[in-house]
C-alpha cells in the first residue's frame, strides 16, 4: 500500500515537473519575439556611438550677466542640430550668435578661447575686434537657417530676456557650404567644435558700460560680445 502511494506521488511529480517546463518554454519563446535580438541591440548602439555631441556653458562678458548653455549634434550622412538656451539678455532684441575659430592657414590647429577681462579696450569694453585674436573669425552663424553661412535672422530675446534657439539642417549642406567658405578642403572631421568657442553678443551701452534697457542716453549694440563658451565634446 504504501509503496503504491509512494510511485503515485512520484508519478505527480514527474507530470508536474514536465508540465512546468513545457509552460515555462512556451512563455520564454512567445517573449522572445517582444525582445530586440543581440544583433539589434549590437547594431542600435553602434549607431549611437556614431553621434558626435559637444556642449559649452556660457558665461558672462562686459559684466553682462548673461549666462547659458549649447550644444551641437550631428551624424555623418545625418542632421547637424544647434541648440542655444541663454539668459540675462536684452528684451525683444535680436541677439546675434555664432560659433567662432581659426581654419586660416597655419592656424588651424590653433584652439579658439573666450578672451580674459584684460582683452578690454581704452574704453573698458571687450568689443568684437578685441576678441577676435582669442576666439577668431564667424565660423558658423547660428541664425534661422544655418546655411548658407550668411548673416540671416538672429533669435529675440522673449519678455524675460530667455532666448531658445533650435535649429537643423543637413550635414552634408553644411560641410558643402563650410568648404566654399574656408580656405584649403573641408569635410565633417574640419568642424573641429571641441576647438571652437560660441559668442552671444548684443547690449545697451552708455558711458561705455553695460546698461538696463530703457536707461535714457544707451546705445544698443549688436555687435557687442554679452556671452562666451568653449566647446567641449561629450564622450
Amino acid at each position: 500500500m504504501k509503496n503504491n502511494l509512494l510511485q503515485k506521488m512520484k508519478l505527480n511529480v514527474r507530470r508536474s515537473a514536465k508540465f512546468f517546463a513545457a509552460a515555462f518554454l512556451i512563455t520564454f519563446m512567445a517573449s522572445c519575439e517582444h525582445v530586440p535580438g543581440l544583433e539589434d541591440v549590437i547594431k542600435d548602439r553602434d549607431k549611437d556611438k556614431k553621434v558626435k555631441t559637444y556642449v559649452t556653458d556660457l558665461h558672462p562678458l562686459n559684466n553682462s550677466g548673461v549666462m547659458g548653455t549649447a550644444t551641437f549634434m550631428y551624424r555623418e550622412g545625418g542632421d547637424f542640430k544647434a541648440k542655444v538656451k541663454a539668459e540675462g539678455l536684452v528684451p525683444g532684441m535680436p541677439h546675434p550668435q555664432h560659433i567662432h575659430g581659426f581654419v586660416m592657414e597655419n592656424m588651424a590647429d590653433q584652439d579658439a578661447v573666450c578672451p580674459p577681462e584684460s582683452a578690454a579696450g581704452s574704453d573698458g569694453l571687450i568689443t568684437l575686434p578685441d576678441g577676435l585674436p582669442f576666439y577668431g573669425p564667424v565660423l558658423i552663424p547660428l541664425d534661422d537657417r544655418l546655411v548658407p553661412l550668411a548673416v540671416n535672422d538672429f533669435p529675440v530675446a522673449n519678455p524675460a530676456g530667455i532666448i531658445t534657439y533650435l535649429e537643423t539642417v543637413g550635414l552634408g549642406m553644411l560641410v558643402s557650404a563650410f568648404d566654399a567658405a574656408m580656405p584649403g578642403s573641408q569635410s565633417a572631421k574640419d568642424l573641429n567644435l571641441e576647438k571652437r568657442v560660441v559668442v552671444l553678443h548684443g547690449a545697451y551701452v552708455k558711458d561705455n558700460m553695460i546698461v538696463p534697457a530703457g536707461t535714457e542716453g544707451a546705445e544698443y549694440v549688436a555687435t557687442l560680445p554679452v556671452a562666451c563658451g568653449e566647446i567641449r565634446e561629450v564622450r
